[in-house]
């Protein structure tokens, strides 16, 4: 799979996520972009940090929780912005499962077994980075390369 439409050097939370996703890398799998560039809940954080983790962590788990519901992840750009709407979601999981579940916490779960059958499959954390050429040519016009630590990248899935 080729990495889709963003790229990492100048985008560093959709890069940690290209690298740390169960699935390769894939926008989808926790869409930053929301955060970083499109101000979901009217803020945006800035691109260049290198402190994403939590950020990443944060978007896969949701996505986690919408693909494994049933939903299309693609309904994130209509309830994110709306707290009804997401509630509305949430409630009918909830429902449909017959309990009340914690959005990060199931989305987590579901990651943590998806991990695990990577791990059965052999990948470990040095699967986790990006193509060198990320690290080493930089990006114009302003010449950046990701330059996320790989500390922070294993701070994904701690």
């Amino acid at each position: 799979q080729s990495l889709p439409a963003y790229d990492p050097r100048a985008i560093r939370g959709i890069g940690v996520t290209y690298a740390t996703p169960t699935m390769g890398a894939d926008h989808t799998s926790g869409y930053t972009i929301a955060a970083e560039i499109l101000g979901i809940k009217g803020e945006v954080t800035d691109p260049r940090e290198i402190e994403k983790a939590d950020l990443s962590r944060t978007f896969q788990a949701t996505t986690a929780y919408i693909d494994s519901s049933g939903y299309c992840v693609f309904i994130a750009f209509a309830i994110l912005d709306d707290d009804d709407g997401f509630a509305g979601m949430t409630e009918t999981v909830n429902g449909y499962l017959g309990t009340e579940v914690n959005v990060a916490d199931y989305g987590m779960h579901v990651l943590e077994l998806e991990r695990e059958f990577n791990k059965k499959a052999g990948f470990t954390k040095e699967d986790d980075r990006l193509p060198e050429f990320f690290y080493d040519e930089e990006l114009p016009p302003h010449n950046v390369t990701f330059d996320v630590p790989d500390e922070e990248l294993d701070a994904v899935h701690k």
